[in-house]
């Protein structure tokens, strides 16, 4: 999968000391040699979907999904060859966040104020909605975002945000990056001139803020880890049927 994160692995050892797989390999290798990569095959891809249901189940419960594309950015990149020693399948998201969120990471500041994290109000959820639980749309991504009032000048930081907020309201140039003491950030200026009114769109009061770890695939994984010598033996049956080699 291009672009993915560092994956989870499934490692499946094909290596069982239950007497029944050790029969169904065995007949399988003596009398159909060739089909044995075909189950081994199916065996690790079947291991690697059901780590991919298990992994979109788990996102679903544990983030807040904003949208569909967190739970269709979890793919599989199966297995094809029937080289055994070559078999391997990736169990992975192409999302980027989605790393962080396995692993857990700290977003810093990159210029003079802090992380612009977007608020409720940026989704259109209205002041105090915690959490976040929509999109932000596209006419409100920080890359849309215009400031055209900083060459106001002022003598003090008090006078300047009202001079912004006043020019916002004049010009029709909505939003403002405000250096207000506990909450600076972009806002959105609604009414006129002799009533604005703002709310926030973009808090950038931290310098950084941290991503915790909220591992999702690696508990997938261990789940998957239990049933490969199911998949094992329902895939030896499945070719020594096909072979009507199976005695059942």
């Amino acid at each position: 999968m291009t672009q993915a994160p560092p994956p989870c692995y499934l490692v499946a050892m094909l290596t069982m000391d239950d007497e029944n797989i050790k029969r169904f390999e065995n007949d399988l290798r003596t009398f159909k040699g060739r089909a044995y990569p075909f189950a081994t095959k199916q065996t690790i891809n079947n291991a690697a979907f059901h780590a991919m249901r298990e992994y979109r189940k788990e996102a679903g419960k544990d983030m807040v999904l904003r949208n569909r594309f967190t739970v269709q950015s979890i793919r599989v990149e199966p297995a094809r060859t029937l080289n055994v020693n070559r078999q391997e399948a990736v169990t992975g998201s192409i999302a980027p966040y989605m790393e962080d969120q396995e692993f857990g990471a700290t977003v810093s500041k990159r210029g003079k104020v802090g992380v612009p994290i977007p608020t409720s109000v940026a989704s259109g959820e209205g002041e105090g909605a915690q959490p976040r639980r929509r999109v932000v749309p596209r006419s409100r991504k920080l890359g849309a975002i215009r400031l055209r009032n900083e060459g106001l000048k002022a003598r003090s930081k008090k006078q300047k945000n009202y001079l912004k907020i006043k020019f916002a309201a004049k010009s029709g140039h909505k939003f403002v990056f405000l250096d207000l003491q506990k909450h600076p950030g972009i806002y959105r200026v609604t009414g006129g001139v002799r009533r604005s009114q703002i709310k926030l769109i973009y808090d950038m009061s931290k310098s950084s803020t941290p991503i915790p770890r909220n591992p999702m695939l690696a508990p997938s994984v261990k789940t998957t880890e239990k049933l490969i010598p199911t998949f094992y033996q329902y895939a030896l049956v499945n070719q020594l049927k096909r072979h009507g080699l199976f005695k059942g």
